[in-house]
């Protein structure tokens, strides 16, 4: 008997179904099968995929019920949206002065020192009002999704004391709430030691650990916490601390992890159980080796070295060969890596970490699903999944990276209701 079906998807010139037969994440070789269907069909009812596979394939087991949408792809490829697995989205303002720093060549840890960085962006979020930043916060995200994201996590970490820290969570829940997209919130507390708290190291954390961590909890603010483990921010031993901390409290552990040096922050990573270890530019051969017999996702952010900007990526080849399983995001902030692009992320991930169009687009969707603990629900395209997928201005999946620079998401599909920010004509050239 057929299923009955809302949505019905066609001429598909490339469908991207990501499906997977393993439980896991990819790894290794798996990495770049995109259960890639030509002339693909996808079906979808009330709001989760039905059916996905060739139109023969899908149109044998569906039945369009009275009323429901036909999507007509126009012979585009067809994809799972974007899973952006590490962002800091709500801001309050971008730090442009920095990045003309930068280029010239100021090393970031002089400009942090400086009062510029993390600690300028700690001071802009105090000085805003809730509804300011849930204003300016709505519209980065409408970009996120413009730019194929449909799954957004986020994190808090530009307040750095108990109010501001609670005032960015509530405005990452109050989007959750309002926008179609899945939003996931991270508690990040542990970001920085702020300026009031420079030569008081022990007492922030303590602020952290004991105030914080319960008042997020209480309130169920975030689903994971993170901690920047680095040279001149948290080592490994008090990162260690603030994250089993919060484990012991319900938040599931993640880790910016080996970014500027290579700190045994991987490592640490493994030791307390974390979902993932983000940036990892400086992970060592130990390092990858660990993570690779672990279930810690990598999560790489390749927009990060790039605005930096630096020629130093994480090693991602090496990774994919030992079997790492890796993701790849968007770490989409106002200083570093000011863009909400996962395309050119993808982009940046082929011409910098040589990863194929494959690997890129595989780590920027199933994987990135598993760092969010979100795999039974998106980042492949498999019956009982959410309907999020995107109608793509181009023919053939290698254009996302190749196209570098461009926004080539034509529509957005999230819960199978098409969203209307983005009406761009289809038009391949």
């Amino acid at each position: 008997m057929k299923r009955d079906v809302d949505l019905f998807v066609r001429n598909c010139q490339q469908l991207l179904t990501l499906k997977n037969s393993s439980r896991g994440p990819r790894r290794g070789a798996a990495l770049s099968d995109l259960g890639l269907v030509e002339n693909g069909a996808l079906a979808a009812d009330g709001g989760r995929v039905v059916a996905a596979g060739t139109f023969d394939e899908v149109a044998s087991v569906c039945k369009p019920v009275d009323g429901c949408v036909d999507v007509d792809a126009g012979g585009a490829l067809v994809m799972p949206g974007f899973v952006d697995c590490h962002t800091h989205t709500v801001f309050a303002a971008y730090r442009l002065d920095e990045y003309e720093k930068r280029v010239a060549g100021v090393p970031y840890a002089e400009i942090a020192k400086s009062g510029g960085g993390i600690a300028k962006s700690v001071s802009d979020i105090r000085a805003m009002d809730v509804d300011t930043l849930l204003g300016v916060s709505k519209s980065r995200l409408d970009g996120c999704i413009a730019h194929g994201s449909t799954t957004v996590e986020i994190k808090s970490g530009y307040g750095l004391d108990l109010n501001n820290e609670l005032k960015q969570l509530r405005v990452i829940r109050a989007l959750a709430e309002s926008s179609p997209a899945t939003i996931v919130p991270t508690f990040l507390g542990a970001h920085s030691i702020p300026p009031e708290y420079r030569e008081r190291r022990e007492a922030y954390i303590d602020l952290v650990v004991r105030e914080m961590i319960p008042a997020v909890t209480s309130e169920g603010l975030a689903e994971f916490i993170d901690v920047f483990s680095e040279v001149e921010v948290f080592t490994t031993e008090e990162a260690e601390r603030i994250l089993r901390e919060g484990a012991a409290a319900g938040l599931r552990p993640r880790v910016h992890a080996d970014e500027l040096y290579d700190t045994a922050s991987a490592e640490m990573a493994v030791r307390v159980g974390a979902v993932s270890a983000d940036h990892l530019t400086k992970i060592s051969a130990a390092g990858m080796s660990m993570m690779a017999d672990s279930d810690v996702i990598g999560v790489l952010l390749p927009g990060t070295s790039f605005g930096l900007p630096s020629l130093h990526f994480a090693p991602a080849r090496d990774m994919i060969e030992r079997g790492m399983a890796i993701a790849i995001a968007s770490d989409f902030n106002p200083g570093s890596s000011p863009s909400e692009s996962m395309s050119m992320m993808i982009s940046i991930a082929c011409s910098h970490m040589r990863m194929t169009a494959a690997e890129a687009v595989s780590a920027a969707t199933y994987n990135a699903a598993f760092a969010l603990c979100r795999q039974n629900d998106v980042g492949s395209l498999e019956p009982g999944k959410r309907a999020d997928f995107l109608v793509m201005n181009c023919e053939d999946y290698r254009e996302i990276p190749y196209r570098f620079g461009t926004n080539r998401v034509h529509r957005v599909f999230i819960g199978g209701v098409e969203w209307t920010g983005n009406q761009r004509e289809l038009n391949f050239q």
